[in-house]
């Protein structure tokens, strides 16, 4: 369960219905509602998304010389 701020409420509260986002950066956020007002809470969490591991990419070498 997720716990953010209500700006209308002036508390911190737990988000209901809560969806979890990637935002456009590539930031983790919780979009819900907040359970008193119904207004829209939305919390930005630390850390960028999981991206999928590909294959280690190595620079490519320089020739000598």
């Amino acid at each position: 369960m997720h716990e953010g701020y209500c700006v209308k409420c002036k508390a911190k509260k737990p988000i209901a219905e809560a969806v979890e986002e990637v935002m456009k950066n590539g930031r983790k956020a919780v979009k819900g509602k907040c359970p008193t007002c119904g207004a829209v809470m939305f919390k930005i969490l630390g850390g960028k998304a999981d991206v999928p591991a590909s294959a280690p990419t190595d620079p490519p070498s320089t020739p000598a010389g």
